[in-house]
């Protein structure tokens, strides 16, 4: 893919799901230096979530692999949030819910009531169809796959899935924002 650019370091990644993913995804997109709205359905699991990746960052902070003061930036950046609604700011949204489809693509119907137009919703799965999870939106183009390995802090590998609807545009900038 060529010629997206990445999104700007001040457009906002909302994160759904806090689990070992999900709370992955916050990390990096805090460490590129992104605000990051991290939700869960499970009460006080995004609390949670960012309380161990402000550790994290600490931990790697006194191994030398940051500084302090980039550790306490990217953790300031990572904020909880207790309803999809919150995420109304986020240009990028990343779910990193249970592998079900009627799950995902209800919360994909959430979002796209809540988020702008040209906001993008990208899914972490691996193992379904894009497309299947944009049939029925509004604007089904904004719809693509952002699956990062486990563990994504780690794994510098990231792989980008268009559906049959997916804009190239979205592609295009999901591509260089990871890269």
């Amino acid at each position: 893919m060529a010629g997206g650019a990445p999104l700007p370091r001040e457009a906002a990644v909302a994160v759904i799901g806090a689990g070992a993913m999900g709370a992955g995804i916050a990390q990096v997109a805090a460490q590129a230096g992104h605000r990051v709205l991290l939700f869960d359905a499970r009460t006080g699991a995004a609390d949670d979530a960012a309380r161990k990746l402000a550790a994290t960052f600490e931990s790697l902070a006194s191994k030398g692999r940051m500084t302090v003061d980039e550790a306490r930036a990217a953790a300031s950046r990572i904020e909880p949030v207790h309803t999809p609604a919150a995420c109304v700011s986020a240009r990028l949204v990343v779910e990193a819910i249970v592998e079900d489809p009627e799950v995902k693509r209800g919360l994909f119907d959430d979002l796209e009531r809540v988020v702008a137009a040209d906001a993008i919703l990208a899914s972490n799965t691996s193992s379904l169809s894009i497309t299947a999870l944009a049939a029925g939106m509004k604007h089904p183009g904004r719809v693509a796959g952002l699956h990062f390995f486990n563990p994504a802090p780690l794994m510098p590998l990231v792989e980008i899935v268009r559906g049959l609807a997916t804009d190239p545009a979205v592609a295009d900038t999901l591509f260089a924002t990871a890269a």
